[in-house]
């Protein structure tokens, strides 16, 4: 093959990756149409999932799952506003208290084995170098890419206790027509 036919080979491969990756120039990402009611309630299905794997014998006080909230932009990080095509996600939490002289680390080992278990999940540690909060944190990633922030206190707050918390953030989807800025979803 000669050189001419090696560079055509190559631009038309670069070309078809480019066409299926839906990354082609001229063409828009493609999110995933999801309505907001599924995301929340996808969400909520899992944080519960997470606080079942914390004995409720070590809670003291238990907060529960934040009610719905306002949906944000894909863009938030650019602050940039929601528009039709930048896409919205949705946030979640959970969080409890313990006594502060539990130890949660063996507990986040204990959630993190049993993520890294199911099908298609993944996990990475989260913690900064140098991060002054006072915790671990593990970063949990469903299949189809909601993510949930674990973080477990390593010390104990001025009232002698710890917190576990799990953030939420669903994968962006597509704008809905009927999307409300002000709505809780």
């Amino acid at each position: 093959m000669n050189s001419r036919s090696s560079g055509v080979l190559v631009a038309l491969v670069c070309g078809v990756m480019l066409a299926v990756s839906g990354c082609a120039p001229g063409q828009k990402n493609v999110l995933p149409k999801i309505s907001l009611a599924e995301l929340r309630e996808t969400q909520d299905a899992e944080l519960e999932r997470f606080r079942e794997l914390v004995p409720y014998r070590i809670i003291e006080k238990d907060y529960g799952i934040t009610p719905p909230r306002e949906a944000t932009s894909c863009n938030i990080i650019d602050s940039q506003p929601i528009t039709p095509d930048s896409g919205v996600q949705l946030a979640g939490r959970w969080r409890a208290m313990t006594s502060g002289d539990e130890d949660l680390e063996p507990l986040l080992e204990k959630i993190r084995a049993a993520y890294n278990a199911k099908p298609g999940w993944s996990t990475r540690g989260g913690d900064l170098p140098n991060d002054t909060l006072k915790s671990t944190l593990v970063v949990v990633t469903s299949p189809e890419n909601y993510q949930y922030y674990v973080r477990v206190s390593t010390e104990s707050n001025s009232e002698n206790q710890k917190t576990i918390s799990v953030r939420s953030f669903s994968p962006c989807v597509e704008t809905p027509e009927d999307f409300d800025r002000f709505a809780k979803y």
